[in-house]
């Protein structure tokens, strides 16, 4: 009867935890639309000056959970940043709470008391998920860089200057380069100088070494002189040639990473097929302090050689 009580329980705290998330999902969801309809109005030029100059100039809030965890949680700040979300360091810390609670939740429900431990890994979902939509923004932006670096060159060319040459980017490059660039000629344009501008640039992609190569070369320029169209498409040539090295060395190190996926892998089914078909299998481990040891081990070897693969098979460019 009690254990009848508990599992009610559980799945009312299930519930109500799953619709609290849900619904920080939808504000997020949102919030995230209000601000491409901003980013939209700003970019056709719908604003009014106040309402651009405030959009512009607005500071990220660093939250006390941020200043709190120190180095942590400036590297948080700089993934929500990264991945242009509306979420702080503590709401994302909140969401990773609530979903490391969810998951102990469900898991003791279905495997009481060894499914709890697992389901503390569902808390870090927000954080990987706030890390991947920042990757493959950088990506895109990586992408797009050499294309809007000739166009700046080009422009140059025909005789407009600097902040022209950020507006026509501004104007025909795709999103995500498009919103970066049109950035910086708008606080330029708003009294900003361009360092200051450029610097935020930097700050809101801190992981793009190839923008940073580009800044300090602008700004380099602006002080000491010299041909900022041969600057441009040196550093163009430069980001592809990157680019197209970093695709080659992906798809040379595709089978060491498929296949260290499928090693990492294999134990972890091996071991939910024969839970499945024999659940008395494993009880020694969990019973006897022999097998707790030889957990233990097992698991120390396991988290070794993963961590092993993954560096032999992440080449960096």
């Amino acid at each position: 009867m009690i254990a009848g009580y508990v599992q009610v329980i559980g799945l009312a705290i299930f519930f109500a935890i799953m619709m609290a998330v849900g619904q920080g999902f939808y504000m997020a969801y949102l919030a995230r639309k209000e601000n491409e309809a901003e980013e939209l109005r700003r970019r056709l030029g719908t604003m009014t000056h106040e309402e651009a100059e405030a959009v512009l100039f607005r500071e990220r809030a660093r939250d006390a959970a941020a200043g709190a965890l120190g180095s942590l949680g400036v590297h948080l700040q700089n993934v929500l940043i990264e991945a242009e979300s509306d979420w702080t360091v503590g709401s994302l810390l909140v969401r990773m709470a609530a979903g490391s609670i969810v998951g102990v939740v469900v898991g003791a429900i279905v495997a009481f008391p060894y499914g709890m431990f697992p389901g503390l890994l569902i808390g870090i979902l927000p954080y990987l998920l706030m890390r991947q939509r920042g990757s493959a923004r950088n990506r895109m932006l990586i992408e797009q860089l050499p294309e809007s670096l000739d166009l700046m060159a080009r422009s140059l060319q025909a005789g407009l200057g600097l902040s022209d040459a950020f507006r026509m980017c501004a104007e025909e490059m795709p999103m995500p380069i498009a919103g970066e660039f049109g950035r910086v000629f708008e606080e330029v344009r708003f009294g900003r100088d361009y360092r200051a501008a450029l610097n935020g640039l930097l700050d809101r992609n801190p992981r793009l070494f190839e923008l940073r190569i580009f800044v300090s070369s602008v700004l380099l320029q602006r002080e000491t002189g010299g041909n900022l169209i041969e600057i441009l498409n040196t550093i163009s040539g430069t980001v592809r040639n990157r680019f197209l090295f970093d695709a080659k060395l992906r798809a040379l190190t595709a089978e060491a990473k498929f296949s260290a996926m499928i090693l990492g892998g294999l134990p972890i089914f091996v071991t939910l097929i024969i839970s499945v078909m024999n659940p008395d299998y494993f009880t020694p481990l969990f019973e006897e302090r022999v097998g707790n040891g030889l957990i233990f081990i097992f698991c120390s070897m396991y988290g070794l050689g993963g961590f092993l693969m993954y560096t032999i098979s992440n080449v960096e460019a």
